[in-house]
């Protein structure tokens, strides 16, 4: 059985750094019931956070299903975007916060590969034993390398969110 370990301080979990991409000046979860929803997204959300949450335990098993769950999420944004023409997005409003959302998430994988390449640099994460001193100093520089040019990603769609949340200013001041 895989060993699960709780986390003896979960209520203050590693959060986001506050940076210089992230989106700061509106919280992301207040609007999350203002915006069209799935009838079952109440019950899904109970669900991740009992896994996920504050309670939840740390395993390999939790990180494999945390990654599969990322992944179909990816996978149906990237299948339901080509759509277009309100079928996805509905509006203004819900583009800012689609593009809040996906710089949220470069954000947190900016910062988890910070933490990954810290990790192999020390040999305080995965047993990492099986690779050469050049390739563990190859697989650091590509993790820090990767969560330099996410967090310039993040700061693109700190960008785009910002022209976008000015653009739906502009549209609810016509109506």
């Amino acid at each position: 059985m895989a060993a699960l370990f709780v986390m003896p301080n979960r209520r203050d979990p590693i959060v986001l750094k506050n940076a210089w991409y992230l989106i700061t000046h509106i919280d992301f979860f207040d609007a999350v019931t203002k915006l069209p929803r799935l009838a079952d997204a109440p019950d899904l959300m109970v669900t991740l956070d009992k896994l996920f949450g504050d309670e939840g335990c740390i395993s390999a098993a939790h990180t494999a299903t945390a990654v599969e769950v990322m992944l179909r999420m990816a996978e149906h944004l990237s299948t339901a975007i080509p759509y277009g023409r309100h079928v996805a997005v509905a509006d203004c409003d819900q583009f800012a916060r689609l593009l809040n959302g996906l710089n949220l998430l470069l954000a947190y994988v900016a910062q988890l590969s910070a933490r990954l390449a810290h990790q192999v640099d020390t040999a305080t994460g995965a047993d990492l034993s099986a690779l050469s001193a050049d390739e563990r100093t190859a697989l650091t520089t590509a993790l820090a390398t990767a969560s330099c040019r996410l967090e310039e990603a993040a700061g693109l769609f700190k960008e785009a969110h910002l022209a976008a949340g000015d653009r739906a200013a502009m549209h609810a001041r016509r109506r």
